[in-house]
């Protein structure tokens, strides 16, 4: 889906080159303003403009953002659950199994996909962030290019946050706290591993509940390392209820009883805050039972 924006010139604006009023007051990357150029996504005063050319108060930039990534449509069974949507992003609930985009392994079964579909492929969603395939909860998409990169930038910067909960096995000592550890990929294992050369890792949480020997966790990070709440907790020795991969028992649940439960952040473009919260899945209830 192409974005299109219109600026009308300020008197602070006035007598600016059009690629200064782009950047200044709409933040806008060298590399965006050169593929707005050169798409010929830029009109003043009803033509094609040249970005070094000044603008006068009253009038008004047209932006077209190009969209070069086309997507077919891939016919998939089944609708989205969704949560939030905007002209710029969409969020679902993703379902625990459900990979959040396409792998060599999953080109058709996967939440992007789903989305594809039921947009018709007329443009390609983007994932912010993922979700591994047994994770449930909260997931953001953005549908252009401009968007997926502002939304990528308040990921970095911390201004889009998530929280999770999970069910641990074992009652903690200590009731809130912050793991801090370092993992890496071992050539031919799933599964990562807490080194001293690896990537850092900070993982805030806090126990809200207790339930016979198990542990209900609220959970941020600062970090978004592969595994990063699945293998931390599982080197305090509180490993996830259900994760086999990393020692959990999976007598009642059989993937990693983890969801993404919360999300906030701002719409990229009129930075309108935004908040969700999504309840727990039957099969992580069915453990606090």
């Amino acid at each position: 889906m192409k974005k299109s924006l219109q600026i009308e010139i300020t008197e602070e604006m006035n007598g600016l080159a059009i690629k200064t009023v782009l950047s200044r007051f709409l933040g806008l990357s060298r590399r965006e303003i050169s593929r707005l150029k050169f798409s010929g996504g830029i009109i003043y005063k009803g033509e094609n403009a040249r970005v070094t050319q000044p603008v006068e108060t009253g009038d008004l930039i047209e932006l077209t953002f190009p969209d070069q990534d086309t997507a077919a449509a891939v016919v998939l069974s089944g609708k989205p659950e969704i949560l939030y949507e905007d002209a710029d992003l969409v969020i679902v609930n993703k379902p625990a199994g459900m990979p959040c985009h396409p792998s060599h392994e999953h080109l058709d079964d996967d939440m992007g996909t789903v989305l594809q579909n039921y947009y018709g492929g007329s443009f390609r969603v983007r994932p912010i962030g993922r979700l591994d395939k047994d994770v449930s909860g909260i997931m953001l998409y953005a549908k252009n290019q401009p968007s997926a990169a502002r939304l990528s930038r308040q990921r970095a910067e911390l201004v889009l946050h998530k929280e999770y909960t999970a069910i641990a096995e074992g009652i903690f000592e200590n009731k809130k706290g912050t793991l801090t550890y370092s993992l890496a990929k071992v050539s031919g294992h799933r599964d990562r591993k807490v080194t001293e050369d690896g990537q850092q890792c900070v993982t805030d949480y806090e126990v809200i509940g207790e339930y016979g020997n198990r542990s209900l966790l609220k959970i941020s990070i600062v970090t978004g390392r592969t595994h990063q709440i699945r293998a931390g907790m599982a080197y305090a020795g509180h490993p996830l209820c259900g994760d086999k991969l990393y020692g959990g028992d999976t007598e009642h649940i059989r993937r990693a009883a983890l969801h993404c439960s919360h999300l906030h952040l701002r719409q990229p473009f009129t930075q309108k805050e935004i908040s969700l919260d999504l309840p727990l899945p039957d099969d992580m209830k069915a453990l606090l039972k």
